[in-house]
């Protein structure tokens, strides 16, 4: 267990990855709300296809931003990997989350403004914690070495 705290301590990623993430999901619930008064809600897929695509973009270039940061402030590629992918991978979940919760909540009757931020912001931060404590367990031996 010492050296899982070790590693995990040394860059401290949980928080800068699931705020990050954050920010791009916050900005799909914003605009699949928009979505709500321009198309028609039955048109979920649509609009999840375009913030997915989106948020594979944001989730690689903000992925290679912070692992290439982390590689070069720690000097370790392998921790640099998995903050990168990390990120990357919570940005594509925050974003497809983001996207859809707004026009799932509408389709149930509630409303969207008062309900997508509290579910987005637990489902980042969940996501954002378990992945890059399960990435870094995947590599503890390496990260450690």
């Amino acid at each position: 267990m010492e050296p899982r705290i070790c590693c995990t301590s040394r860059l401290n990623p949980p928080p800068i990855i699931s705020d990050m993430s954050g920010c791009s999901g916050n900005q799909a619930v914003a605009v699949s709300i928009r979505e709500l008064w321009v198309v028609e809600p039955r048109e979920t897929v649509r609009v999840w296809g375009k913030e997915l695509a989106v948020g594979i973009i944001n989730g690689l270039v903000l992925g290679s931003i912070i692992g290439t940061a982390a590689w070069l402030w720690k000097g370790n590629l392998l921790l640099g990997a998995v903050v990168g992918a990390a990120l990357a991978l919570n940005t594509v979940i925050s974003v497809s989350i983001g996207g859809t919760v707004p026009l799932v909540l509408k389709r149930f009757g509630v409303d969207p403004a008062l309900a997508s931020g509290p579910i987005l912001t637990t489902v980042t931060d969940v996501c954002g914690f378990l992945l890059v404590l399960g990435l870094a367990t995947l590599v503890l031996t390496q990260l450690t070495a």
